[in-house]
Order: C-alpha cells, then structure tokens, then sequence
C-alpha cells in the first residue's frame, strides 16, 4: 500500500493554495480591490496605478504589489520613506503606499497617502488616479470623479485613467 508522506500531502495542498491565489489574482488583474469591502468585479473595479523608478528601494514594494502582496508592498514602502529620498522619489512612494492600503481596503490612511504625494507634488496624475480609485470605492462618487479628471488634465494618454473614467463615467 503506498500511503503519500506528511511531506506531499503539504505539497500538494501548498500548491493547490498557490494556484487559487494565482487564478484569484489573475480575474483581479492586480487592479487592487482583492480586500476592498465592497464587492466589485474585475470588469467594474478601478485600477490604481504604481510608478517604477531608478531607485531598488522604491521598486521593493512596486515589486510586491504587482505580485498581489499589498502588507509587504506597504512595509516596503515604510522603509523607502525613512531613507531620505528625493520629493521626487517621496512622491512615488506616498502614491504607491496609497494604491497598496487601498488596494487593502484602509482607504483613510490610503487617502492621506495620496495627499502626502500630492502635497509635495500637486501635479502627479498618479496620486490623482490612486486618491480617484480611492474615494470611489470609499463611497464618495463625486470626489473620485472630480480626481479623475484632475489627472486627465495632466496626463490625458494614460491607459489607467481612460480605464477609470470609464468606470466612474
């Protein structure tokens, strides 16, 4: 009788658990709202956005919250903060740590985020598309829609916000 060891029972259950995770993330598109309290579909659900940059420390947690790890992306994004970086650097995080708690569904702390990065940076379209995505799964239709053309005005080309105006309406 050839009863399967503890060690591939573990095996095959892990690996069971990464490919729901994996097809969850994949109907998700890594838009974000995986622990939004409002259940939405990946077809009406806004997409927050994330800038890469030159810098690894900044990249860290752009890494993690493309593989759908939204607690990691946020401590990396703790840790970039705290290295004296650049208002330009700055502002990429403070967006990025919005789009990873909003992604989390802690839209007040996402929300001041956003603000952060506007406040040192008024014209960052990502920040007005992340504060955008933000506010409209927050409930307030009216403010997201009011950020979402703000980012337009700033960058009328980019994919994420025509993908968001379609949502909003």
């Amino acid at each position: 009788m050839n009863v399967p060891s503890l060690e591939n029972k573990f095996r095959t259950v892990l690996i069971a658990a990464i490919a729901t995770t994996l097809g969850a993330s994949a109907i998700i598109g890594f838009s974000g709202n995986a622990f939004a309290s409002e259940t939405q579909s990946a077809d009406t659900a806004p997409r927050f956005t994330v800038e890469q940059s030159g810098k690894h420390i900044v990249n860290k947690g752009v890494n993690a919250y493309m593989k759908g790890d939204f607690s990691k992306a946020i401590a990396f994004n703790r840790n970039a903060l705290h290295q004296g970086l650049r208002i330009k650097h700055k502002t990429m995080v403070y967006s990025n740590q919005c789009a990873a708690l909003g992604a989390q569904g802690r839209y007040v702390e996402a929300l001041k985020a956003c603000d952060k990065a506007l406040e040192l940076s008024p014209n960052n379209w990502q920040a007005f598309s992340n504060r955008a995505a933000v506010n409209w799964l927050n409930g307030d239709k009216l403010q997201a829609k009011q950020d979402i053309q703000a980012a337009r005005r700033l960058d009328g080309e980019a994919a994420d916000i025509t993908y968001n105006i379609n949502i909003f309406g």
